[in-house]
């Protein structure tokens, strides 16, 4: 059972804040693909993990789909991208299907993205 307090969300269109023992982010099968002039180019495939209250840093070869990883789960994709997941939740919040006002309300006060170089985004 669960009895952390809950943060009443529902003025946003957001559930309550879950408590510091349900992970906050779940990610499953996530896949990220482009389109190009031949075709669909896949980028992330097969991406699986949850995260509770602690950060998550995501390390890799250049060019091996973090940055795509992180800007699908934020909904920052470009056009041209095309996201698939069986499950991308934070906190409560089906991003899958999240509308504008949802990301308004999370996206840069909620979660956030900190690229490669954080000797220029963290303060």
């Amino acid at each position: 059972m669960n009895r952390d307090p809950v943060k009443d969300n529902s003025q946003y269109g957001l559930p309550a804040i879950v408590g510091y023992s349900d992970p906050l982010l779940r990610v499953e099968e996530l896949q990220v693909d482009f389109a190009t002039r031949q075709g669909r180019v896949a980028a992330v495939r097969g991406v699986n993990f949850q995260v509770g209250r602690e950060k998550l840093g995501i390390v890799g070869e250049s060019g091996s789909g973090k940055s795509q990883t992180a800007r699908a789960i934020l909904g920052l994709l470009p056009n041209s991208g095309r996201l698939q997941a069986r499950r991308l939740e934070f906190a409560g919040i089906d991003l899958l299907h999240a509308g504008r006002h949802q990301w308004r309300a999370i996206r840069g006060r909620r979660i956030a993205l900190i690229m490669q170089d954080p000797h220029y985004s963290l303060n």
